[in-house]
């Protein structure tokens, strides 16, 4: 399954200019997904249990806490969703960002199916 890459530049309350670009799957099947943020490859891989950044193991399976869906929103009207991988120790990593919170609640649900992780709601306030 892939959904369209779109780029966004935003000009936002305040005359704040935004880039914001959607979460893409690239590829999917039982033991693997690759995911495409802001040009960069992340890859879920069951068989290892690891997570890869860039073609660089950045956390495994076993220290994932969950998957986070965090809503931001500035308080002028804009909003948009982080997907983010929670690891132990109370660190965070973010996957990548968009205003559409459905797609991100998408690629969110597969990466929890192959990591056996929970999906996370948050909220949060943005710049």
């Amino acid at each position: 399954m892939v959904f369209p890459l779109k780029r966004l530049l935003l000009l936002m309350p305040g005359g704040v200019l935004a880039a914001l670009s959607d979460v893409e799957i690239e590829r999917e099947d039982e033991n693997t997904l690759e995911l495409m943020a802001d040009d960069w490859s992340i890859s879920f891989d069951k068989l290892s249990q690891t997570v890869t950044y860039a073609d660089r193991q950045v956390v495994s399976f076993s220290s994932l806490n969950s998957i986070d869906v965090a809503h931001f929103v500035n308080g002028r009207g804009f909003e948009w969703w982080v997907l983010s991988l929670n690891v132990r120790g109370r660190k965070t990593l973010r996957v990548g960002r968009s205003t559409d919170g459905a797609q991100i609640a998408i690629v969110a649900a597969h990466a929890a199916k192959i990591t056996g992780k929970t999906v996370r709601a948050v909220e949060e306030v943005g710049f």
